[in-house]
């Protein structure tokens, strides 16, 4: 993610030295002496310039900026930078007041301002970093109690304390829910647990790191085979191969080819052709881990049913045949096996491998497990991630429909800032399905919420079409996991 800090004072000093190393920061100051105190912090650019300049703060890189901080030693000028960057959009903008005084002019222009160098840094750090709640300093300055928000991707979720071999840090309690709990040795981290920790100031970094940093871990959150149905010789193409590019290029242990029991077909020949067909298979599996599931009924009808049996993390299918009633309701089925199930399914029309994946940006529950399911997959395989949310046209939209779709892009740049992955975000206006399968004409894979039970029946025919229209794979993920 992007900063852009007006003003190289100490309070500024300050905050770019705490913030993680997600952030890429631009400082401008009209000094070139305090911009030479800043430009010892590693990975920090400094620009010498007015940054109450509009064309300043653009060559800063305004137009992509996540946030701005206003640190001038002049409240006018600080209102200024402020100013600018709400023209621009940003999502983020905080500011330091020269004088306390001035607090309430910030107030009256819907900006966060702090006074003070040290509560400056502390709040700004907050405001920026948002898997962290509060961070109190004690022991002379010494040590820090710090509260983080685990998040699905933290490193240390599924783990207890006893295998986080902590040295430099211990962690007094976990907030779950309504539940405080007073950790021991076997305590087991879970996503959403608030935890707060205590450790030398000398070792922030590394505590901030252990706590808020991202983890490509799909598909283990639904299970770890890769599943595919094998039937027929057709089953040895797209939908194989890309099954078997997924595994190479996930969290996924193995392969799990279901198919008919030979010795169940009572057939001699038919039962060749069906080693014939596993041999093929794994010869395409190359040196991918491959488990075999032998059943009796058809394995493309009972291939759904799988996944109650097994640890069934992504299931491949082929897509829906160009036939607009009975693809359609295909499609349609798929959406649904996906969201009763709990199962991502993935819609193979082999068009892998992923140089660039499409997800739509939106604040539900669906939506985000489709984001986080989207930011792995880009980590793990290096693709280009787009994040585009589509806002009604100006005469249906609601009054927040902007407000919205520009938050829903900012918490999808923010997730993938902790692994790393760059987003680039579109906000666009008009039909969801249009907006979607044209923007997909770009992308190698689209990545889709699958819905709740309490989603709105115009949420599932959005998917549904997209799933069914879309030329290229479409990956259809539920929320949880």
């Amino acid at each position: 993610m992007k900063a852009i800090l007006v003003g190289a004072g100490g309070a500024a000093r300050e905050l770019v030295r705490r913030l993680g190393d997600a952030w890429t920061v631009t400082v401008i100051d009209i000094s070139e002496q305090r911009l030479e105190k800043i430009r010892g912090i590693p990975g920090i650019r400094t620009l010498p310039g007015d940054g109450t300049s509009r064309l300043t703060l653009e060559r800063s890189g305004l137009a992509d900026a996540d946030a701005v901080v206003a640190a001038a030693n002049d409240d006018e000028a600080n209102l200024e930078v402020c100013r600018l960057a709400q023209q621009s959009g940003v999502l983020r903008i905080v500011a330091v007041a020269a004088t306390p005084e001035s607090l309430p002019l910030y107030s009256a222009a819907g900006v966060r301002a702090f006074s003070g160098e040290s509560l400056v840094s502390r709040h700004l750090e907050l405001s920026l970093e948002h898997r962290r709640y509060t961070s109190m300093a004690f022991a002379d300055g010494r040590a820090e109690a710090i509260e983080f928000h685990l998040a699905h991707d933290a490193p240390v979720v599924g783990k207890s304390l006893r295998e986080l071999n902590a040295e430099q840090f211990i962690v007094g309690a976990v907030l779950r829910g309504d539940e405080l709990i007073i950790p021991h040795g076997d305590t087991r981290l879970k996503a959403g647990d608030r935890v707060t920790v205590v450790g030398l100031n000398a070792h922030f970094p590394e505590i901030v790191h252990t706590f808020t940093s991202g983890e490509a871990r799909f598909p283990l959150d639904f299970g770890k085979h890769v599943a595919v149905a094998l039937e027929s010789e057709e089953d040895l193409g797209d939908a194989l191969a890309e099954a078997v590019y997924l595994v190479r290029n996930s969290a996924a242990d193995s392969l799990l080819l279901v198919h008919r029991d030979p010795a169940s077909s009572g057939d001699a020949e038919a039962s060749d052709r069906i080693r014939r067909l596993l041999e093929s298979a794994a010869h395409i599996a190359g040196e991918v881990e491959v488990r075999r599931l032998p059943v009796s009924d058809s394995p493309q009808r009972i291939l759904p049913d799988i996944c109650s049996q097994e640890s069934v993390g992504v299931l491949v299918v082929r897509p829906p045949r160009p036939a607009p009633l009975i693809g359609k309701l295909r499609a349609d089925r798929l959406v649904q096996i996906s969201r009763k199930a709990g199962i991502p399914v993935l819609l193979s029309r082999g068009t892998h491998p992923y140089r660039t994946i499409l997800v739509p940006a939106r604040q539900t529950l669906s939506a985000r497990a489709a984001e986080r399911a989207a930011i792995d997959l880009a980590r793990y395989t290096h693709a280009d991630l787009t994040g585009i949310a589509v806002v009604d046209p100006v005469f249906l939209a609601a009054e927040e429909a902007d407000e919205d779709a520009r938050l829903a892009v900012g918490w999808l740049r923010q997730e993938a800032a902790m692994q790393k992955v760059p987003v680039h975000g579109k906000i666009e206006r008009g039909n969801p399905v249009r907006s979607f399968l044209e923007a997909s004409a770009g992308a190698d894979i689209l990545i889709l919420g699958s819905g709740t039970a309490s989603a709105r029946p115009f949420e599932y025919a959005i998917t549904t079409h997209v799933a069914y229209w879309s030329r290229k794979s479409v990956l259809l993920v539920p929320p949880g996991g």
